[in-house]
């Protein structure tokens, strides 16, 4: 029984009519790939108050930065404050020791969240992408584009002559 309702059957009267009613749902297309959904909150869940690259100038006593003036048509516009002042605003972003910024409920949980997300993807029919351990070389390379084991000056492959680590044998 809910504790809006004085009884039992007030309250299920109420349920029942909402079943009487013809229910629209709109839902959005989905993004096309899963990661493209973790890839665009995760700009909004664990980003910095300020990047770097949005620093103008600092001296001993101002800090210099644009920012992005929405109110006038998306202007970027630069904003001088006190060191002191920045460093307050900055540390509103700051969570408290103990706090946690995203917390996970549900099958996101950290409790069986692997056992779970497979049975989410198993029922939804996504196909489950098997993890690919990569080497460094291979890492670099998806990174930066750079192959690391050829040499830049001569497009020589490079070959292990000395190796720092013990041999485990």
């Amino acid at each position: 029984m809910s504790l809006l309702y004085a009884d039992d059957s007030s309250f299920q009267s109420l349920i029942d009519s909402l079943y009487d009613i013809s229910w629209v749902v709109y839902c959005k297309k989905p993004f096309k790939e899963s990661h493209r959904v973790i890839e665009y909150l995760s700009r909004y869940s664990h980003k910095s108050a300020i990047y770097n690259n949005r620093l103008v100038s600092m001296d001993d006593s101002s800090v210099t930065f644009r920012y992005r003036d929405y109110k006038d048509d998306n202007k970027v516009r630069l904003m001088s404050l006190d060191a002191m002042e920045f460093i307050r605003r900055f540390l509103l972003h700051v969570l408290p020791s103990g706090f946690q910024k995203i917390r996970y409920y549900g099958f996101l949980c950290n409790r069986n969240r692997n056992s779970k997300l497979r049975i989410c993807f198993l029922l939804t029919g996504t196909p489950v992408k098997p993890r690919v351990k990569l080497s460094f070389r291979e890492l670099i390379l998806k990174v930066s584009g750079v192959d690391v084991s050829i040499c830049p000056h001569c497009g020589g492959n490079w070959c292990q002559v000395l190796s720092l680590f013990p041999e485990t044998g």
